[in-house]
């Protein structure tokens, strides 16, 4: 299990067309001092009680795709 540092959260407006008028909140999270990344998520997912549960599952799918291309090799 990786540790991670939250470095900023910011509300925008959605980029997305199917959420014109919401917000997005975006995550600035690091693994260390090279491994800097952002998550992105509807605003409304956060406030809860469960609020750290959704970012800390956030994190984890975030890191999960970037290790399923982790070392691959496509010719082109």
């Amino acid at each position: 299990m990786a540790v991670v540092k939250i470095l900023d959260k910011r509300e925008v407006p959605s980029a997305d067309p199917g959420r014109v008028g919401r917000m997005d909140a975006m995550i600035t999270y690091q693994l260390d001092t090279f491994r800097t990344y952002l998550i992105t998520m509807p605003n409304e997912l956060l406030g809860g009680a469960d609020e750290e549960k959704v970012i800390v599952e956030r994190i984890k799918a975030d890191l999960a795709e970037r290790e399923r291309w982790t070392g691959r090799e496509l010719q082109i």
